[in-house]
C-alpha cells in the first residue's frame, strides 16, 4: 500500500507541472548528452580537483530527473542511455572506451534502481554511490592491470620510508591500506553528496517550474563566455605521458629500494608488464571494442536515429543556454554555484522553445 501511495503522489506531482513528460525527458536526455560531450570546458572553469566527479555527479542528477519526469522510468532511462551513447560517439569519436562503459553503467544502474526501488530518493542515493565507486574502482583496476603488484609494493615501501623519517609507524594498516581508505572515502563522500543532491533537486526544479518562469539574462549583463568543445589535451596531460611518468617513478623506486641486480630486475619486470598490457590493449582490446561500438551505432541508429537527430539539433541552443545561466550565477562560488547553475539550466531548458 505504501509503495502504491508513493507512486500516486509522484504521479500527481508530475501531472501538475506545466510541461509534458515526453518533452521533459527529451530535453533532459539532450542535457545529459551535452554533459558527456560538451560541458568539459565549463567544468574546468570551476577549477575543482577531480573534475571527473563533477561530470559523473551531473549525470546522476540528470538521470534522476529523467526518472522523475518519465511515466515509465526504466524504459525512458534505457532509451536515454542509448541516445547519449550514440551522441557521444558522434560528437566525440576519439573518446576512450572506458568512458562509454561509465555512461552505460550509470544508465543501466538507473534503470534498475528507479525501476525496482519504491523510494526515488533512496534510489538516487544508491546511484550516486555506485556511479562514483565505479569510476574510482575502474581507475584502480587499470593501474593494477598495467603495473601489477609492484605498484602497491612501491606505495607501501615509500609510505613506510616516509613514516620512519617522521618517527612514526604505519600501525595495523599498511600505507597502501591508508591510501585506499582515503581514496575510496573521498569518492564515497562525493557519492553521498551527489545522491543527496539528486534526491532534492527534482523537487526544487518542480517548485521553480510551478512558481516562477526562468530568470532572463539582464540587459546589462556581460556577454557570456564561449565554452567550446573540449580541445585536444596538451601532451603532458595525455594518458600515455602520465602512464610513462608513473612507470619511470616505479623503476626509480625499485632501483633505490633494491640496489644492484635485484632492483634492476624488478624495474625491468614492471616495464615489460606495462609494455605487454599496453600492446594487448592497443592491438587487441581497443580494436575489438571499436568494432563492437561501430556495430552498436549502426544497429541502434536505425531505431533511434530520429531521436538522436532531434537531440543533436538541441545541443547548440542548450550550450548557449548554459553560457547565459553560467553568467547569471556569477555571484555564487564553487559547488554552490554548480548546484544553482544546474537548477536554472534545467528550468530554462524545459521551458524555452528552442528551435
Amino acid at each position: 500500500m505504501g509503495v502504491a501511495v508513493m507512486g500516486e503522489i509522484v504521479s500527481e506531482e508530475r501531472a501538475t507541472l506545466p510541461i509534458s513528460s515526453d518533452h521533459a525527458v527529451e530535453r533532459l536526455t539532450a542535457l545529459w548528452a551535452l554533459n558527456e560531450a560538451g560541458l568539459g570546458g565549463l567544468i574546468h572553469a570551476l577549477k575543482i580537483p577531480f573534475t571527473g566527479i563533477v561530470v559523473g555527479s551531473t549525470a546522476v542528477i540528470l538521470i534522476t530527473l529523467i526518472a522523475f519526469f518519465a511515466k515509465r522510468k526504466s524504459a525512458a532511462l534505457l532509451k536515454a542511455t542509448v541516445i547519449v551513447l550514440l551522441i557521444k560517439a558522434l560528437a566525440s569519436p576519439h573518446t576512450p572506451l572506458p568512458a562509454y562503459v561509465a555512461v552505460a553503467f550509470q544508465g543501466l544502474a538507473g534503470c534498475l534502481l528507479f525501476g525496482f526501488l519504491p523510494s526515488a530518493r533512496f534510489a538516487a542515493l544508491l546511484l550516486g554511490l555506485l556511479a562514483l565507486w565505479q569510476g574510482a574502482i575502474q581507475k584502480l583496476l587499470v593501474m593494477t592491470l598495467l603495473y601489477g603488484a609492484p605498484l602497491w609494493e612501491s606505495v607501501d615501501a615509500v609510505g613506510r620510508w616516509i613514516l620512519e623519517r617522521m618517527g612514526g609507524s604505519s600501525g595495523a594498516l599498511s600505507p597502501t591500506g591508508w591510501f585506499l581508505v582515503f581514496y575510496l572515502g573521498y569518492y564515497t563522500l562525493g557519492g553521498l553528496v551527489t545522491g543527496w543532491l539528486a534526491g532534492t533537486i527534482p523537487i526544487e526544479i518542480g517548485r521553480a517550474l510551478k512558481d516562477r518562469p526562468p530568470a532572463a539574462l539582464p540587459e546589462n549583463a556581460p556577454p557570456p563566455a564561449h565554452f567550446a568543445a573540449p580541445s585536444k589535451k596538451p601532451w603532458w596531460r595525455r594518458t600515455p605521458f602520465k602512464a610513462g611518468l608513473v612507470l619511470c617513478i616505479l623503476m626509480i623506486v625499485s632501483a633505490l629500494l633494491y640496489p644492484g641486480h635485484e632492483g634492476f630486475a624488478r624495474g625491468l619486470r614492471v616495464f615489460v608488464r606495462a609494455a605487454v598490457v599496453i600492446a594487448i590493449w592497443m592491438l587487441v582490446a581497443r580494436p575489438l571494442g571499436r568494432l563492437w561500438l561501430a556495430r552498436f551505432q549502426r544497429r541502434e541508429q536505425s531505431v533511434y536515429g530520429a531521436d538522436v537527430a532531434r537531440a543533436m539539433d538541441l545541443l547548440p541552443a542548450l550550450r548557449g543556454t548554459a553560457e547565459s545561466v553560467w553568467v547569471q550565477t556569477c555571484d555564487e562560488r564553487g559547488l554552490r554555484r554548480w548546484k544553482m547553475f544546474l537548477v536554472r539550466l534545467v528550468v530554462q531548458a524545459l521551458t524555452t522553445n528552442h528551435p
